[in-house]
C-alpha cells in the first residue's frame, strides 16, 4: 500500500548556477476540491474481473505486440492485452517477476516502467524499485532506490538480464517518487523524491528532490551517459544527472502537446495545505522546501527566484490529500478530452483533467491550468499509464483494480 505524504528538505545551489528562472510574481490559478464532472466520459474497468496486486504503473513499448504491462508493487509486472468491452477478457501472464530483490515497505516496491523507445528491436526495458541496502552498516541508509535495465521478448522478460544503472541509498521508505519515462528527446528522466532528507531539494550535491536525465544506453557516467544539454554536465559539486531541482515528491510525470514537462507535487497537511501543478524547467529552482505551491513556508537565506506553480488546488481542511501527476491525452476514445493533462488524488481517490495553456512569451512564458474537472473515480489512485495508442490505464492501489476511459453515452 502506497503512502505518497509527508514533510520536507533544503539547501541552497550556489547562485553562480542559477539560470535566468521565472519569478514568482503572479500566483497560479487555484481550485477549492470538487470540480465539475467532465461529460461524456466515464471510467471502467480496463480488464472486468481482473484482479492485481497492489498496481503502481502502467506502460506500453511502441511495437505492434498491443500489450499492455502493469506493475504490481510487490514485485511483478503483468502483461495483457487490450480490451475494449467485446469478446473475452483477456488474462494477465506474468512477465517480470523481481520480488527477491524488491524491498516493498510503505512507499517502497517495484515503483515505475518505462520501455526503449526503440524496443521493438533492442527489447530494453526500464524499472524503478526499492531494495535493502545489505552494505549499510550501523546507522546506515537502510535501503535504497535502484533504476535497472532488463531485456524482454514478447510476455516474457529474463530476470537475469538485469543491468544496474543508478543506485540512491534512502533513509526511510517515504517520498521515494522513483517514476520514470522516457521523454520526447529518447532520454530518461527519474523523479526522486526529497526522501524527507534535511536540505536535500536544494543541495546540488544530492540526488534526492531533483528530476534526473540520463542516457541509459551509453556508459560515459559509467553504467549510463549524461546527455547532452543537461544543464550542469561538468560543473563541480553539482551532480551532472540534474535536471532541475527543489521538487518535493515527483512521483509521476508527462510531457504535453508542446513538449513541457509536468508533474504534480503532493503538499503538507493543514487547513493553508494545497497539491500544485509544475512545469519541471530546464535548470529551474521549483521553490521546496521553501515554497508549496504559492504558499511561502520558510524564506531562504538568500533572495531566490522559483519557477512558479502553474496551478494549485486548497483543500481547506488540507488532510487526506495527495497529487499524483500524470500526462497528456492523446487517446481517439475520448474527442473531447485530447491534449487536456491528467492528474489526480491518491487519497480522495479522483482522476482530474486540465487545459495547459501558455501565459506570456519568450523567457517570460509560462504554463497555467485552466478548466480543472473531474473525469471519475479510482480509490487509492497511484499512477496512470498509456498504451502505443495513447489511451490511459489508471491504478487503484489497494483495491487491485486497473481503470479506463470510456464514452458517457
Amino acid at each position: 500500500m502506497l503512502h505518497l505524504r509527508l514533510p520536507r528538505a533544503l539547501r541552497v545551489l550556489a547562485p553562480a548556477l542559477l539560470l535566468p528562472l521565472l519569478v514568482l510574481a503572479h500566483p497560479a490559478p487555484t481550485a477549492e476540491a470538487g470540480p465539475a464532472q467532465m461529460p461524456g466520459v466515464q471510467m471502467v474497468e480496463a480488464w472486468p474481473d481482473v484482479e492485481f496486486k497492489e498496481p503502481v504503473d502502467v506502460a506500453s513499448p511502441k511495437d505492434k505486440s498491443g500489450l499492455v504491462f502493469v506493475v504490481e508493487q510487490k514485485g511483478t509486472i503483468q502483461a495483457l492485452r487490450k480490451y475494449r468491452g467485446a469478446g473475452a477478457v483477456p488474462k494477465p501472464s506474468l512477465f517480470l517477476d523481481i520480488r527477491s530483490k524488491v524491498y516493498a515497505r510503505s512507499q517502497g516496491g517495484l515503483l515505475s516502467l518505462a520501455f526503449h523507445p526503440k524496443y521493438a528491436s533492442n527489447r530494453l526495458f526500464y524499472v524503478s524499485y526499492t531494495a535493502k541496502n545489505a552494505s549499510a552498516g550501523p546507522g546506515g541508509l537502510a535501503f535504497k532506490l535502484v533504476i535497472a535495465e532488463f531485456r524482454g521478448n514478447g510476455t516474457k522478460a529474463d530476470p537475469r538480464s538485469e543491468r544496474t544503472l543508478l543506485e540512491i541509498p534512502k533513509a526511510n521508505a517515504q517520498h521515494q517518487a522513483g517514476g520514470i519515462r522516457f521523454g520526447p528527446d529518447g532520454m530518461l528522466y527519474i523523479g526522486v523524491g526529497d526522501a524527507k532528507e534535511p536540505d536535500a531539494a536544494q543541495n546540488p550535491r544530492s540526488l534526492y528532490g531533483k528530476m534526473l536525465r540520463i542516457d541509459p544506453t551509453t556508459r560515459s557516467n559509467g553504467a549510463y551517459g549524461i546527455p547532452t544539454g543537461n544543464p550542469w554536465p561538468k560543473v563541480r559539486g553539482v551532480r551532472p544527472e540534474i535536471w532541475g531541482f527543489g521538487l518535493r515528491n515527483p512521483w509521476r510525470f508527462g510531457w504535453d502537446m508542446q513538449g513541457r514537462l509536468i508533474t504534480m507535487e503532493p503538499g503538507t497537511t493543514g487547513p493553508q495545505s494545497r497539491e500544485w501543478l509544475m512545469e519541471v524547467k530546464y535548470g529551474g529552482n521549483h521553490g521546496w522546501p521553501y515554497m508549496e505551491g504559492t504558499r511561502r513556508l520558510k524564506a531562504p537565506a538568500k533572495p531566490k527566484t522559483f519557477v512558479p506553480p502553474s496551478f494549485e488546488i486548497v483543500r481547506g481542511g488540507g488532510d487526506g490529500t495527495a497529487g499524483v501527476g500524470g500526462t497528456v491525452y492523446r487517446g481517439d476514445r475520448i474527442k473531447g478530452l485530447r491534449g487536456k493533462y491528467v492528474f489526480g488524488d491518491y487519497m480522495r481517490g479522483e482522476v482530474y483533467c486540465i487545459d495547459l495553456v501558455t501565459q506570456g512569451s519568450g523567457k517570460n512564458a509560462r504554463v497555467v491550468g485552466r478548466n480543472h474537472r473531474m473525469l471519475g473515480e479510482c480509490p487509492e489512485f497511484a499512477g496512470l499509464g498509456t498504451d502505443a495508442q495513447g489511451e490511459m490505464y489508471f491504478c487503484a492501489n489497494d483495491l487491485g483494480l486497473v481503470f479506463t476511459l470510456a464514452p458517457d453515452a
